[in-house]
């Protein structure tokens, strides 16, 4: 006597097996690939160093500001941010992991009604890529549909100022150069 077919049966087959792998394969890669940014903590304390980097950038734009409806001109240097007047408390404390140096003032931009700029050097480490991915993050920064793909040796607009504020979108903050060369410029109202 043969048992009858209750439409029940027991266990999946080997084609239900083989796509149920394939989906959580896939799965886990999409997982990996997007995660692997958030999980990053090298590349969160690069976007960190970035966003302190452009804050301190801010505070001396505003610092200027008042330096310029105080005595009705420019400054010349960053020091006189902090000597005449009190208008700044301290001088931005230099980044060591992004540059060796402080911010500089350039008086000299040749951009239309910005002849003066904020730049910093950045001199993280020519011999890899990390120079790029700090730039690339502060152009990020500034405009957030910027790629943060980087390649060693990467150029960001142009290796003159005038030239890099027009390719790259004319911003107030930008990161321009070639490799080893990066600086970053924030514009002066």
């Amino acid at each position: 006597m043969t048992q009858a077919y209750t439409g029940m049966r027991k266990g999946i087959s080997l084609v239900e097996m083989v796509i149920a792998i394939i989906l959580f394969a896939t799965l886990a890669t999409i997982t990996i690939k997007y995660s692997k940014n958030y999980l990053d903590t090298d590349l969160q304390a690069k976007r960190a160093r970035a966003a302190a980097l452009t804050e301190q950038a801010n505070t001396l734009i505003t610092a200027h500001q008042l330096f310029k409806v105080d005595f009705g001109r420019d400054a010349t240097n960053i020091l006189e941010l902090n000597q005449t007047g009190s208008i700044l408390s301290a001088i931005p404390a230099i980044i060591t992991e992004i540059g060796s140096t402080r911010w500089g003032i350039n008086t000299a931009t040749a951009i239309t009604n910005h002849p003066t700029a904020f730049e910093f050097n950045i001199t993280a480490d020519a011999a890899s890529t990390t120079d790029e991915k700090y730039c690339a993050l502060i152009n990020h920064e500034f405009n957030s549909s910027r790629d943060l793909n980087v390649t060693e040796g990467q150029t960001f607009g142009n290796a003159t100022l005038a030239t890099a504020y027009t390719s790259l979108g004319s911003q107030a903050g930008f990161c321009y150069g070639t490799a080893s060369a990066y600086t970053v410029e924030i514009l002066a109202y």
